[in-house]
Parts: C-alpha cells; structure tokens; sequence
C-alpha cells in the first residue's frame, strides 16, 4: 500500500531537484568567450573556460558597461603591408605564405586584421627609397608622363590582392612619407634635404594622388582614404619625409586636393595631420581653416608623444570630424624589446586608443627579417607582427607582442562596430566596451598590475566574475539575451 506522506516528500524533493535545475539553467543562460594573453607568454590569446552573467544583486565596486552612451564606429585594426613586409614574407614557401596571410587576415584561422595604412612610395622600411615618379635631376615632369607604381608591383601589390580576397571588406588608407624629389625645393626625397612641397607643385601633386588612387583602383585595391603627409612636423636626416605646416596642408587640402578627387569622382576620405599626440595645434589649425575643412573627414594621429586623450579634446572641438589612430610601433626601445614590456605597453595604448574616439587602431610592419628590417638606414629597434628568417625561410610565429595586442581586438570587433562606455570605479582595470553590428558584445579589459585582480563586471542588470591574472588582458565575448 502506498504511503501518502512519502510520495508527497518524494513530489517535493523532485520539484526543488527541477527549480534547482531551472534556476541554474537560467542563471547560466548567457555564456561568455574568454579568451587570454599574459604578459609572461604562459598563455597566448587562448580561450579559457567560458564564464556566465547572472542575475543578482548589483555591486557598487562592479566594472559597468552603460550601452546608452555610444561613441565612434569603428572602421578596423591592421597595421602596415611595408614594402619590407612583403620582401620578409616573401621568403617563405609559398604553402607557408598562404598560411601567414590567412593567420593575418581570417578572423576564425587568425587574427582577422581589417584595415591597412599603406605608405605611397618609400617610408624608412623599404629596399630603397623611390616614388612614383622619379626622375633625373634637373628634370620635371607636371603631366606625369612618367608616373608608375611599379615598385609596389613585387612585394606590395600581390599581398594586398591576397588579403583583399581573404577579406573583401579590408579598408586601405595610404600615406606619403614624401613626395617626388622634383616636386621639392631641395629636390630630395630625404626630409632634412628635401626642404618643403614647392608652390608650383601643389597642383600637380594634387593629381599624383589621384593617380595613385586609380592605378590601385585598377589592381583590384580600392583605397578608403588617404592623408595628406606622415609625420607633418618631423624632416627625418636618413629617409623620406617632409615638414608641411598647417596653413600648406590646409591650402593643400582645400584648393587643391579636394577639388581633385572631386573632379575625378573619387570617394576618398582625407584625413589630416597624421602625426603625434603632443602637437594637437597642428590640426586643430588644419581643421579650423574654413577652405579645408568641407574636404577634411578627421584628423589621423601616432602615439610617440602625447598621450590619447588630446583625440578626445580635438573631437570635442570639431564634433563632425572623425578620429582615426594610423600608426604604433613596438621594439627594442620598449623595456630593452621584452616581450612582457611591449605588451603592457601596447595594451595599455590600445585600450586608451578606442576610449578616445578612435575608428581604428594601427600598428606599423606586419612583418620584419631576422634584424628588424629591411630599412633604408640604420635602426634595428621596431618589431613587425611576425618576424622572418630570410636565411632559412621560416617565421617565428607569431613571436611578437604587437600581434597580441591587436588581435585582442581585432579578432573579436566587427568593422561598423560602436563603442560604447564602461567604467571601474576603483580605476584598476582598464576597459574598452563594443556592440558588433551583428550585436554581439565585446568587452576588452587589461590587467597592468603585477598581482591578480578579481572583477566584477554589470551589463544590463546581470554580473559575471572574472579574474585577471598579474599583467593580463582578456577579451569577452557574449551574444545578446
């Protein structure tokens, strides 16, 4: 005979078995990616154990993400396709070029970089320094009879080709270190010889960069955008460059290469100034001039003085006019070229790169030889992404600590991305929150402390619980509820 009360205490035992499992089941309904790097190359942007929001009391220490304030779209993270990258690459068989090149742009096989700063003509990481229209001295060439990209043909153009067709979506800006000699008043490509753009020249260089634009048009590489000259303020002694102050970019831009690309039909972004944090002057006079600025899409910005938060001001005075980072490099001048220094470093510079109204995040080299080169003079202090042994036609990769730092974001934000606000109230992590166009969310978040930090991170009205390890960083990775 059946015992009433038992079977009652045995109903319920199983309905507090099923609330349990219920319960469980929705407080871990929303897992979290984890993936990881640590200073100390123990571990390598590698998935950890997924991490779950619940529901629960709010924390007033918690790390939050406030999705109602929305900042800049993002464009992309990439770095430089030099013309040394190509030549390092292209010692390589060509299975392991094939690989590198997937590594580099396939966001599931690799890193997934999505934006490129290509340099028109020589930079300082070149074989040579040329442009594209070089000439004997004493000769000038205003219809650009003799304008050809033939030297990008070998170890450029087929590179870009290949990335495009890995990802179509890849965007390509290009900047000159310097323009043709002849154009010069020193007629010199060198920037302490070279001296300044001559007045007679604005014009045709004006139609040089249309050129540009369309023999790469013509390969197959539509480029995004361009800006008008790296490194406006600095005439390097040993490789090509050019001062070009404010009042000639601006009567550059607004008279002359405006009009240009306007004429030829060309929809290309022009970005200005182009140079370090510590000389905001410099573009906000740019931006102010009233011929330029219908012309100018923002304003481009390195990280070698400075410090990020002048994107920030120079975006709250020109609040139209879009903010673009287009060049860090890391090296031996980094904590004698350790990786664990670089790393922190480059970090520490991502991060306050897209809490400043960044669109993009660019490093300098994808790829450097076995002693940082080739490079027109003597320097062997910047690294690439990925280092080749030219000798033995192999790579260490991925062995550098730039190819970490970018693919924490790289891998994981969507170009069309927006950023979005988060804050610690304690100050101790740092964090650059993202909505994906496909509306996952992204979260990057940097230990730069030398113990372990456990945190607490609200996102609407749910917390997870993650713990950073000494010197860390760690990308999240959810879909929305």
């Amino acid at each position: 005979m059946n015992n009433p009360k038992k079977s009652f205490r045995c109903l319920v035992l199983l309905a507090l078995i099923v609330l349990a499992a219920l319960s469980s089941c929705a407080s871990k309904s929303l897992p979290v990616e984890i993936w990881m790097t640590r200073a100390d190359e123990s571990v390598l942007l590698e998935r950890q154990g997924d991490v779950f929001f619940t529901r629960g009391p709010r924390e007033s220490s918690a790390l939050t993400i406030n999705e109602n304030e929305r900042y800049q779209l993002i464009d992309g993270f990439g770095a430089s396709f030099t013309e040394s990258s190509g030549y390092a690459i292209s010692f390589l068989p060509q299975d392991k070029q094939d690989q590198l090149m997937l590594q580099l742009f396939d966001r599931e096989a690799g890193i997934g970089i999505s934006f490129l700063r290509q340099p028109m003509g020589s930079p300082d990481f070149a074989l040579s320094t040329y442009s594209y229209d070089d000439l004997e001295p004493g000769e000038e060439d205003f219809e650009l009879e003799k304008f050809s990209i033939e030297g990008d043909q070998q170890y450029i153009i087929p590179y870009l080709q290949q990335a495009l067709e890995i990802n179509p979506q890849l965007k390509i800006m290009a900047s000159p270190w310097s323009p043709p000699a002849w154009m010069k008043m020193g007629n010199s490509m060198i920037g302490a010889e070279g001296g300044q753009l001559r007045e007679d020249c604005y014009e045709v260089y004006a139609q040089y960069f249309v050129r540009f634009i369309q023999a790469y048009q013509s390969e197959g590489i539509p480029v995004y955008a361009v800006t008008i000259q790296n490194e406006v303020n600095y005439a390097p002694s040993s490789y090509s460059g050019m001062v070009l102050t404010p009042r000639e970019e601006a009567l550059f831009i607004g008279s002359y290469l405006g009009p240009a690309l306007e004429e030829a039909d060309l929809h290309v972004k022009i970005l200005c100034y182009d140079h370090n944090w510590d000389r905001p002057d410099l573009a906000i006079q740019t931006l102010s001039d009233p011929t330029a600025s219908p012309y100018i899409a923002g304003s481009a910005w390195h990280y070698y003085g400075g410090t990020a938060g002048v994107m920030s001001h120079v975006k709250e005075q020109f609040p139209d006019k879009d903010i673009w980072f287009t060049e860090g490099s890391m090296g031996n001048w980094i904590g004698h070229g350790s990786f664990s220094a670089n790393f922190i470093y480059s970090m520490n510079q991502g991060i306050d790169i897209m809490n400043n109204w960044s669109k993009s995040i660019i490093w300098w080299n994808i790829a450097l030889d076995e002693s940082n080169g080739p490079i027109v003079f003597d320097n062997s202090a910047n690294f690439g992404l990925v280092q080749i042994d030219t000798a033995g036609g192999t790579q260490v990769f991925p062995n550098r600590p730039s190819w970490y730092s970018l693919g924490h974001f790289s891998k994981f934000i969507q170009q069309g991305a927006v950023a979005v606000a988060s804050e610690d109230p304690a100050q101790k992590i740092q964090s650059a929150a993202i909505i994906n166009p496909d509306d996952s969310r992204v979260l990057v978040l940097f230990n730069k402390y030398y113990s372990e930090i456990t945190q607490v991170v609200l996102w609407n009205n749910m917390s997870l619980t993650l713990v950073l390890p000494a010197n860390s960083a760690i990308t999240c990775v959810w879909a929305e509820e």
